[in-house]
């Protein structure tokens, strides 16, 4: 019998990078069998679905727990059925933590291995999960390199890190020597943000082109954002002038990091591309003080975009941005103006650049993330050699 993996991914990101990894494996072993649960892009990939993750409830967040419990529940019960009676070599989870550790611990006790791509944030909150991963996961594919040195700080040895996934489509991404006269604005992809921060960053804006009037800005929406109601709310901050010197768009993100000269973006994955793009910008949040203190009661961090916990200091940090504009404005002059300030930041940000681009050759060297990621897999079964052919082909795609 050939190479059984059961996949879990709950959310539409895990579905998207199981899907490349099913896809890898498939290059790998063409006669692999892939259940479990996902959502379209698994199933387009070739998996066979046990638990559709968008109907079943799983997709839901934490928000939501309480009122899809009993969607949650059916898919465990089905997941965990799948691995007792199918007896799959090797179980793949990415990301969902509260639902896939609980898997892991039952994938385990029926004597699977258990890889864990993309795994819990543990260095930054709930630490004391780890001692589950000690327990229950084979070995930790992780996507940032310092989680290697964190999981072994900590007592657990097989972690290999296989790069980001947002290097795959970055690789010929050449740097821009000279840059648009233009800022970046990425307030993130609900109406709240929208509405907490973009408002702010586009008075920053304002405020800075009275003295720079050449000076024009992107704001990058998200794909669910409708471009009419942000203008509708961009024109109750800004005058008719500056909106005037405004561009919304939408998709290639890098691609317009590279053309701008700096940014100011929402803390989370964009502060990634901004290092792929080395563009100078600066981070920002909103939210009450309250949070903040709650915050920094259970987040064990100091800096919390992904670009500082990989190289700290690199960017500057502004949380309650919509209540201290001032700042925001001051902050984005000194990544604007040519100076040491900006100079360091587009050092640091390269190297944090180059450490996303690097992975261990424990991993195989595969082109893609995915394909590195498949290769484990491939070798924790145990059971099965791909052919020579069609390791080649997924080393070379």
């Amino acid at each position: 019998m050939g190479l059984r993996v059961v996949i879990s991914a709950g959310e539409v990101s895990g579905d998207q990078h199981l899907a490349r990894v099913v896809r890898s494996l498939k290059s790998l072993v063409p006669d692999a069998e892939v259940r479990g649960m996902g959502g379209k892009e698994c199933r387009a990939a070739g998996a066979e679905l046990v638990v559709d993750c968008y109907k079943s409830g799983a997709a839901m967040g934490f928000l939501e727990l309480f009122r899809s419990f009993r969607g949650i529940f059916s898919s465990f019960k089905s997941m965990t059925s799948l691995v007792s009676s199918w007896k799959p070599h090797v179980v793949v989870l990415v990301d969902y933590p509260d639902f896939n550790l609980r898997l892991a611990k039952r994938a385990k006790a029926n004597g699977c291995k258990v890889l864990y791509y993309i795994p819990p944030k543990v260095w930054a909150w709930r630490s004391g999960r780890v001692e589950s991963i000690k327990r229950s996961v084979d070995r930790v594919a992780a996507i940032f390199p310092f989680e290697r040195d964190w999981y072994r700080s900590h007592g657990y040895e097989a972690v290999t890190y296989v790069g980001h996934p947002l290097t795959d489509h970055n690789k010929a991404a050449t740097q821009q020597e000279h840059r648009s006269d233009s800022v970046i604005l990425m307030p993130g992809s609900r109406k709240f943000e929208i509405e907490r921060m973009l408002l702010p960053m586009l008075k920053a804006f304002e405020r800075i082109r009275a003295s720079k009037p050449t000076l024009q800005a992107v704001v990058l929406l998200a794909d669910n954002m409708s471009e009419e109601w942000a203008q509708q709310q961009a024109a109750r901050a800004v005058s008719a002038d500056t909106l005037s010197a405004i561009a919304w768009k939408k998709g290639n993100v890098i691609a317009e990091m590279q053309r701008a000269r700096a940014g100011i973006l929402k803390s989370g994955t964009c502060n990634l591309e901004g290092a792929i793009a080395e563009l100078p910008f600066v981070c920002v949040y909103s939210g009450t003080l309250l949070a903040k203190m709650i915050v920094s009661t259970f987040v064990k961090l100091k800096e919390y975009s992904p670009v500082n916990i990989m190289k700290a200091g690199t960017v500057r940090e502004l949380i309650r941005v919509k209540h201290d504009e001032v700042e925001l404005e001051r902050e984005l002059l000194r990544v604007l103006e040519d100076g040491p300030a900006r100079q360091k930041m587009i050092n640091d940000l390269r190297d944090v650049r180059e450490a996303l681009f690097s992975f261990e050759s424990s991993a195989g060297q595969a082109a893609e993330v995915a394909g590195r990621v498949a290769a484990v897999v491939v070798e924790m079964s145990g059971e099965v050699a791909a052919p020579k052919e069609s390791r080649a082909e997924a080393v070379e795609s």
